[in-house]
């Protein structure tokens, strides 16, 4: 007999991580390179996502814009092994639907399935994506978009399959996701979880004193 694990297929996984912001609620810094225990908070979340990425620089794209220089000048002082594809958003101000399109035409064009991440997210993990990807793979039938959901507050990583992609960039309206949402929404599921992790990013100072406070992490910005 054929064992069932010859019929298994591992579905190729993108990963798209938005740092195109100018921080201005943070006093206009770019607060992926704010340092917790000693590593950047880009630096943290690329190490968790390694594990879980393809070895292409095309499967993990890093979106820049305001800031951009000085995040590169970090991404190029960081191992190989966990460096993103870096591209560059020339319009930044418009909203996070130019960087995220920009990020989906720069990933692999055989990608099946794109998890999109912050870069200002201090608490999420290796495990904590991986249980998205497994909430998503188990998915009823229709669905294309999965969002967490954390005390009725939507969070990330969102995760969605190469059709929703190719209808953001390879469509002639290019709706936004948001937009796209709107129109399926059949399409969406609303991830019910309890983790916090998927909810939480540093806007202001007050989010990063609440962080220290709860986590004792000694911090600092960079220069």
């Amino acid at each position: 007999a054929i064992g069932p694990c010859l019929f298994c297929r591992t579905v190729k996984t993108g990963f798209v991580i938005l740092a195109a912001g100018a921080g201005r609620r943070m006093g206009g810094v770019a607060k992926c390179l704010l340092e917790l225990e000693g590593h950047t908070l880009l630096q943290r979340l690329l190490t968790q996502l390694q594990p879980l990425r393809g070895k292409a620089r095309h499967d993990l794209v890093l979106v820049l814009g305001h800031h951009a220089e000085d995040i590169q000048a970090h991404v190029a002082q960081l191992p190989s092994g966990i460096a993103p594809l870096c591209v560059i958003n020339p319009r930044p101000e418009d909203d996070t639907a130019s960087s995220l399109r920009a990020g989906l035409r720069a990933l692999s064009k055989d990608v099946q399935q794109v998890v999109v991440l912050l870069a200002d997210q201090p608490l999420i993990d290796g495990p904590d994506v991986q249980t998205a990807l497994d909430a998503f793979k188990a998915r009823g039938q229709g669905i294309r978009v999965q969002v967490p959901m954390v005390h009725g507050q939507p969070g990330h990583p969102v995760i969605f399959d190469a059709q929703v992609r190719a209808a953001l960039i390879g469509t002639p309206l290019q709706p936004s996701l948001r937009q796209w949402r709107a129109a399926h929404p059949e399409a969406v599921r609303l991830w019910t979880t309890d983790n916090p992790h998927y909810t939480r990013d540093l806007d202001t100072p007050a989010d990063l004193e609440a962080l220290v406070r709860e986590t004792r992490w000694s911090w600092r910005w960079p220069g």
